[in-house]
């Protein structure tokens, strides 16, 4: 997972246990880390850990996912996806950034994006983006030209 340090320093507010099974939404403010079964929604203001042999059959919505587990869902961090090499995703990440360690499992499809929006954000849209613009046609800037005589 890269930074193993800072999740060892007993930064995490919440674990869900190896033989603990959570059925809803499972909502988080800080580091929350699960090593068990979320069948549902997972929520945090902060950082998911989905520990080795943790599973999650769902959405996680996070500012950052590290799965060293199982996610069959949707992912969306608004900063940064980790897959480390026990890690397997098997479904569509929005995220700003990702890696994928070679030798995680990742099947799905990624949109990266400066924003990644949240489940409910997206669910209305359900349509898939059109083709990217250029960016002439995304951002519309006015420009003044001022053109003034000069004497002799």
């Amino acid at each position: 997972m890269g930074k193993s340090d800072e999740y060892k320093s007993g930064r995490v507010s919440s674990v869900i246990g190896k033989k603990t099974v959570v059925e809803g939404t499972l909502k988080g403010y800080e580091l929350l880390r699960i090593d068990g079964l979320v069948k549902g929604k997972v929520v945090s203001d902060g950082k998911v850990i989905i520990g080795r042999g943790g599973m999650v059959e769902g959405i996680v919505e996070a500012v950052e996912i590290y799965v060293g587990g199982t996610i069959n869902g949707e992912l969306f961090a608004s900063e940064k996806v980790e897959a480390n090499p026990t890690g397997e995703i098997y479904g569509d990440i929005h995220t700003k950034r990702l890696i994928v360690d070679d030798n995680a499992v990742f099947e799905g499809r990624c949109e990266m994006t400066s924003n990644a929006k949240s489940a409910e954000e997206k669910a209305p849209a359900k349509k898939r983006r059109s083709p990217a613009k250029s960016k002439a046609e995304d951002t519309e800037e006015k420009t003044e030209v001022v053109v003034e005589k000069i004497s002799e």
